[in-house]
């Protein structure tokens, strides 16, 4: 089995490859997906084949011209990316007392514009139901669930049927760092679960399945929605998250707090919810109209 929290290329410096394997297995070990460590390998590998000298004793000039020498020509949200990841290993080493001080300096970071979430309009909400009542009882189920739950499509994917109080309308997820919570969904999502469920022939542990009885991995998810919507005819392309800021934008657009909203989508933080507080606020009484009448 592959250790993709390991280096796979031998670096020139052995002490930057200790150094990074630690701080790769740190990042197993605080529950990282993989995808994520893979992707801090890959650019850390290639940093410091490219930069031979010590971590320890790089200096602050020599990173930032490695920088504006190999990724001025990449997008501000790429380069902000890979600068914040060789920032984060230097703050491991910091913390794990291999070093002093960071040479990572926070004016080098560029100040990306703060996106507005992209949300479902009224509209569009109910041509995407109207399709998925089309299709089957599993993916009205995945729809609905998804729209009035808030969840993210990883914490779809993971759950069981255990995991789901119909009467209650209640389920336990598994959230970023292995964290449960608990989340809540509608009556008419209830209504769908209790059809698809007693349409299954030989129901397993796993709550969405295939046809087969293999549980729907985040790309199946991506895909059931992506068609729903392009069999809707929405303008833009469907994915899984759209129907979580459509969740979080609905709440707020009916006047709840963005702490409960935040408790709601499982942000340990609730700066990252403030993303909805940048909606203008003439575009929240619209929205509330929209939905409240």
């Amino acid at each position: 089995m592959e250790k993709y929290w390991e280096l796979t290329e031998v670096l020139p410096n052995e002490m930057n490859q200790a150094a990074v394997n630690d701080y790769l297995l740190s990042l197993k070990l605080g529950n990282y997906s993989q995808g994520t460590i893979v992707l801090y390998r890959q650019f850390l590998g290639r940093f410091f084949s490219e930069c031979p000298e010590s971590f320890a004793s790089l200096s602050s000039e020599a990173i930032l011209n490695w920088f504006q020498q190999h990724e001025s020509q990449v997008k501000d949200i790429t380069y902000k990316l890979r600068l914040s990841v060789l920032s984060s290993f230097y703050t491991f080493c910091v913390r794990e007392e291999k070093i002093e001080k960071s040479p990572i300096k926070t004016r080098w970071f560029p100040r990306l514009p703060q996106p507005i979430p992209k949300y479902l309009e009224k509209g569009e909400i109910a041509k995407m139901r109207r399709q998925s009542e089309e299709t089957t009882y599993r993916n009205q189920a995945i729809v609905e669930f998804l729209l009035t739950s808030g969840c993210r499509v990883a914490e779809l994917v993971g759950l069981n049927r255990d995991h789901i109080n119909l009467e209650m309308r209640t389920a336990h997820v598994v959230g970023k760092g292995k964290k449960i919570r608990e989340v809540h969904f509608s009556e008419k999502c209830a209504l769908f679960i209790e059809r698809y469920l007693a349409s299954q022939k030989k129901p397993g542990e796993a709550l969405f399945v295939s046809s087969n009885g293999k549980r729907l991995g985040i790309r199946s998810i991506q895909i059931i929605i992506q068609d729903i919507g392009e069999e809707a005819q929405l303008k833009t392309q469907l994915h899984p998250h759209r129907l979580r800021h459509t969740f979080a934008t609905e709440l707020l657009s009916k006047g709840a707090e963005l702490s409960f909203i935040a408790d709601e989508l499982g942000h340990t933080n609730i700066a990252t919810t403030q993303i909805y507080a940048r909606l203008p606020q003439e575009k929240i009484v619209s929205l509330y109209r929209k939905y409240m009448g």
